[in-house]
């Protein structure tokens, strides 16, 4: 089906072949593209406000400018795509998979990307203030200086993944795996990290840790960590070389 409008806005697209056409800057504000196909599609700048994206195949699809907010972008296939600098405020893309996508720059405040696979994908300066990202997996993600301040991030899956300069205040990491990941300068400042397993983290420092949350020896801590408790909720922390 070749598209003959820019506007598609409150249309009827459910099961359609969007597959490589050039979709930039047309509007799809609240229609329903369930089940459709826009692998390979340029949809930069294009307009899905509200729109239903449930079930659609759009590997190496580009969203680069695209407003998604409020979209239901939940169970499907974003592998590879290209998603920078768009906006994503409150959507919702539980269950969906965005393994090796492009999602640097976004602004996802309020997103719902539970169970989502973001397994190598690149969030560097993303914004995910307050998002649910509850038994996401982000392994092997570049979160470096994303903006995560009170993310639901419990259960979630960080395991190889690069946390540099990310700011996790207030966040919620209980029995998150960040094992083998990469935390220089991350902020934890008031983020709870009961039940979480550092194994392996790098550039984890007593200063980030002293600014957390979390309870006494229900957390895992790489072996350069050495934390002595003096009473049930004080302790000293010592940091050996890693």
């Amino acid at each position: 089906m070749e598209p003959s409008t820019k506007d598609w806005s409150g249309k009827d697209l459910v099961g359609k072949n969007f597959d490589g056409q050039d979709l930039s800057e047309c509007d799809f504000s609240e229609a329903d593209l369930s089940e459709a196909s826009l692998q390979g599609a340029d949809c930069s700048r294009a307009a899905f406000y509200r729109a239903r994206l449930r079930e659609v195949q759009a590997s190496k699809t580009c969203f680069r400018e695209a407003d998604l907010e409020e979209a239901n972008l939940s169970d499907s296939s974003f592998q590879e795509a290209d998603f920078t600098s768009a906006n994503l405020e409150g959507a919702d893309l539980r269950r969906s998979d965005l393994a090796r996508a492009d999602l640097s720059l976004t602004h996802m405040t309020g997103v719902y990307m539970n169970e989502g696979r973001l397994e190598k994908a690149c969030l560097r300066e993303a914004e995910l203030t307050a998002g649910d990202l509850r038994q996401a997996d982000f392994s092997g993600a570049d979160l470096t200086g994303a903006d995560l301040r009170y993310a639901n991030l419990e259960g979630t899956r960080l395991t190889g993944a690069n946390l540099k300069g990310a700011d996790l205040t207030g966040a919620h990491l209980k029995n998150a795996y960040l094992n083998q990941a990469d935390l220089a300068g991350a902020d934890f400042s008031e983020c709870d990290i009961t039940g979480a397993d550092f194994t392996g983290a790098l550039h984890l420092d007593c200063s980030q840790i002293e600014s957390a949350l979390f309870e006494k020896d229900r957390t895992r801590f790489p072996h350069y960590i050495q934390l002595q408790w003096t009473t049930a909720e004080n302790y000293e922390c010592r940091c050996l070389e890693e």
